[in-house]
């Protein structure tokens, strides 16, 4: 008689499980190495035309077009320079880009390549590019001084916004549901090589002012993320945990706290 439960799964021994688990990490490995940029970056279609009011594009380095969208700043009021969340373009931030406006803020958003009408196709290094193109912009031809800049980056825009905070000078630095790094928004602890936008080893070379903003109901990126990037950071440091809040809401049920937190950040950081 056939033994069908030793044919199937074969002769048990200790190491099945460890060969398992590394079939499955090699598994995860492959994607992590080769698909990650389609994991990590989700763009939409665009949810704006290039001939809308207020938006126009720069020019990178390599000769790729950044799209941005600028509304000046009210007098004595700094400017956002904003690097959204994913699976959202410049169009879909229209209201709460005008929402922060309408406060006097100056708003210079940007897309990044392969969102919107940006340019070329979306991969660390290619945002880190668009952002420096936006900020070179914004201090070079509108000439915005970089004492008026408070670098905004949300979700995934934590990365390129936390890059560049580290690389030029600015006002401070304001961070809405950041990651320690694109990977271990996933796994938490490191588990993988080729990990993109490693917030964790640039944050205690920071010393700007840092606002954290993060809702303590967030699935997407634990609260522990940002706890974790303040609890590194070594200049003035101001922790908002938003309650009941998770990663996609924040808007939606907490727009008036984030204004009055960045309100009071502009006042900590004008002292």
């Amino acid at each position: 008689m056939i033994n069908w439960k030793k044919w199937l799964i074969g002769k048990w021994s200790w190491w099945r499980p460890l060969k398992s688990l590394a079939f499955i990490y090699l598994a995860i490995l492959s994607v992590a190495l080769f698909f990650s940029n389609h994991l990590i970056y989700q763009p939409p279609s665009p949810g704006y035309e290039i001939e809308d009011a207020n938006i126009s594009q720069v020019t990178r380095p390599d000769g790729e077009k950044v799209a941005i969208y600028y509304k000046p700043a009210s007098p004595g009021m700094p400017t956002l320079l904003w690097s959204h969340g994913n699976a959202e373009d410049i169009g879909y931030l229209h209201d709460r880009l005008c929402q922060f406006n309408t406060r006097g803020y100056g708003i210079l958003a940007y897309d990044y390549p392969g969102y919107g009408h940006s340019e070329g196709s979306p991969d660390e290094q290619a945002c880190y590019e668009a952002i420096q193109t936006s900020y070179d912009h914004l201090t070079k031809t509108l000439e915005v001084s970089a004492e008026n800049i408070i670098i905004y980056g949300q979700s995934v825009g934590s990365g390129p916004a936390v890059w560049l905070a580290a690389q030029e000078p600015c006002a401070g630095l304001m961070l809405v549901s950041p990651f320690v790094s694109a990977f271990r928004a996933v796994t938490k602890i490191p588990l993988f090589p080729g990990d993109q936008f490693k917030n964790i080893t640039r944050i205690e070379n920071i010393k700007t002012p840092l606002l954290i903003i993060h809702g303590d109901q967030d699935q997407v990126i634990s609260q522990w993320h940002g706890k974790k990037l303040h609890e590194l950071h070594q200049g003035p440091k101001t922790f908002v945990n938003l309650q009941g809040v998770g990663h996609n809401d924040i808007y939606l049920l907490a727009s008036d706290e984030v204004l009055r937190a960045l309100d009071q950040f502009k006042i900590d950081i004008n002292k």
